[in-house]
């Protein structure tokens, strides 16, 4: 028995914690955004403000950056007769300003509606107000690279796709698609690629969240923290490091496969 670099990916070693990661990543992908469609939310909807990039937390209300958009809700809603939570529509990139209270002795709030009133994405954004007037918070550079964890999810769902397809779904023996399905190079490409995006997408979230975060613990009366949507990342890339071990390293004979 020698030691070799085992090229088949389909071991339970393997595609156990492979699929794992790809259903962290896919659902992280899918929901860890702040807003769901519409401009009022329902309360079917509002399991999608459990994602979020940064929460920041004021006297009687809450914001909450998601990767596609913003919310603000009440945080006591006792005797609240209408909303209590207001959203932007879902969008791929966009920019959050905070207006800081302008009455004398008022203390700082997230924007809010009254009763049954629709807040605009502007008031939301804090962009319907004079560039002076409110504090930068995060912009459209920093929200759009949130479109690397979309790559990384579908990136880790080829991959685990790649195991279900036999080496005769791509053509008969002689063919270079063959070939490579039978040996497992394109699969264990595909988990290499999704290890590298899941990576960075841990780290570009983390960059991305502490000086927002910063920046909205530094106005008066509001209390930041990170959102949890970079730790919701941080196992996937952790589970395919054993996962591509296991088949680069494992020491068996040498074997064919039993599926063509």
């Amino acid at each position: 028995m020698l030691l070799r670099l085992n090229t088949s990916p389909r071991v339970p070693s393997f595609s156990g914690p492979m699929a794992l990661a790809a259903v962290l990543l896919e659902m992280g992908a899918s929901t860890h955004r702040a807003a769901p469609s519409g401009l009022r939310v329902d309360s079917a909807d509002r399991s999608s403000l459990n994602f979020y990039i940064v929460q920041g937390k004021a006297d009687n209300t809450t914001l909450k950056l998601g990767a596609w958009g913003a919310c603000t809700r009440l945080r006591n809603t006792t005797d609240v007769n209408g909303d209590t939570v207001w959203c932007t529509s879902k969008l791929s990139s966009y920019e959050y300003y905070f207006l800081p209270n302008q009455t004398i002795g008022g203390v700082n709030n997230f924007p809010r509606g009254e009763g049954r009133e629709k807040l605009s994405e502007a008031t939301i954004l804090g962009l319907d107000a004079d560039e002076d007037q409110r504090i930068f918070v995060i912009g459209k550079s920093a929200t759009s690279v949130y479109w690397v964890h979309v790559i990384a999810a579908i990136t880790s769902v080829l991959c685990v796709l790649s195991l279900i397809f036999p080496p005769r779904y791509f053509g008969t023996e002689t063919s270079r698609l063959f070939a490579l399905q039978k040996s497992g190079i394109i699969t264990i490409l595909l988990a290499l690629v999704s290890f590298v995006l899941a990576l960075v997408t841990f780290i570009v979230e983390i960059v991305v969240a502490i000086p927002a975060k910063n920046r909205l613990d530094a106005i008066d009366g509001i209390s930041a923290e990170l959102g949890n949507v970079q730790w919701f990342t941080l196992p996937c890339f952790i589970l395919m490091i054993p996962a591509i071990l296991s088949v680069l390293l494992r020491s068996t004979q040498q074997h064919e496969y039993t599926d063509l």
